[in-house]
């Protein structure tokens, strides 16, 4: 209310200095006080009982349109759907809100096709850059030397670059891309394992899978991706010592875990709140130039899609673990 009468503030001065001057002209023509005080008195009352009116329907007007952006779940359609108006001021904002709002849409749309475009290009540019590594992978394979050896595990550490940018490209609806069925978690870990052997027996890495004959439900290509980082990790930030990487599931109340342990240099506890930040990389990452801080994140999203639980624990010097809890509802029990 007292917002609505500073804004009417010249036309209560307007009326302030028409009654005094009234009031003067009555007084000069000798009419009785009492009835210039009734005039006075009752142009006070029709002023006020105005204003009252005059607020009480801008205040319904306002509450109308509040209504009707809460309901919208696009605010911005909010001047395709005003059909109604107060006055000319109202009129003529309500025209420059509908001018600003088209142009920003259209900026918008704008930016979402040239995205859209780039999107395309960066995913077809990844399918097209894998044939290329096949062949490379190919010629290494049958040509086995210390050096094509060496090829071969840069190539695999490019695949998992490569990976990683095509997973990042569809972070934005990757619901539309997966498929949900019964796997098993032991072929799933020894398809990673499979395609990242060179790199693994390079970087002298020793494996201990046990029990893993547990079956869930999930996307088979997303889960491959997700253990296939977790594995990439470990390697990545080892220490000195061999690098023991201990895999296993075991059933809980609350479903199948997924344990992925290795004997690293271990995760800062302070850290450890952020890993799953995009472009993330903490202490150990400002040590690793090649850290991206995109592995984990895109891991925890694909998680979260999935309704798969990632947790991760870890202590400086000893080494990480990370698990993967699917939920009872998302599992089936492996059938002897």
């Amino acid at each position: 209310m007292i917002g609505y009468l500073k804004e009417s503030k010249e036309f209560i001065f307007i009326n302030i200095v028409t009654m005094v001057f009234i009031s003067a002209f009555l007084v000069s023509e000798d009419l009785p006080i009492i009835d210039i005080f009734l005039i006075i008195v009752v142009w006070i009352c029709l002023l006020f009982g105005f204003f009252i009116i005059n607020y009480l329907k801008r205040q319904r007007y306002h509450k109308k349109i509040e209504k009707m952006l809460d309901e919208l779940d696009k605010k911005y359609l909010i001047t395709d759907i005003i059909e109604f108006s107060q006055s000319m001021e109202d009129d003529f904002y309500y025209h420059i809100m509908r001018i600003c709002n088209k142009a920003m849409l259209d900026e918008i749309y704008q930016e979402k096709r040239e995205r859209l475009e780039y999107k395309e290009y960066i995913e077809q540019w990844i399918h097209d850059i894998k044939n290329p590594l096949a062949t490379v992978k190919l010629i290494c394979d049958n040509n086995r030397s210390e050096a094509t050896t060496k090829i071969l595990i840069e190539t695999s550490r490019i695949n998992n670059y490569i990976e990683q940018a095509l997973y990042y490209a569809r972070s934005a609806n990757v619901e539309k891309d997966y498929l949900i069925r019964e796997v098993l978690l032991s072929e799933i870990i020894s398809k990673v394992l499979v395609k990242n052997k060179q790199f693994l027996i390079e970087n002298g890495t020793h494996i201990l899978m046990n029990d893993c004959n547990n079956s869930v439900l999930t996307d088979e290509k997303w889960l491959e991706f997700i253990v296939m980082q977790i594995i990439n990790n470990a390697v990545q930030y080892k220490s000195n010592d061999i690098l023991e990487l201990k895999i296993c599931s075991i059933e809980s109340n609350n479903g199948v875990k997924l344990i992925i342990s290795d004997n690293g240099i271990g995760i800062l506890e302070s850290d450890i709140p952020r890993i799953f930040d995009k472009g993330y990389t903490g202490r150990n990452g400002r040590k690793n130039n090649s850290s991206t801080g995109l592995g984990l994140y895109l891991c925890k999203k694909l998680c979260d899609k999935l309704s798969v639980d990632i947790s991760i624990e870890s202590e400086i010097g000893r080494g990480t673990k990370v698990t993967l809890l699917f939920q009872r509802g998302n599992i089936l029990r492996m059938q002897a």
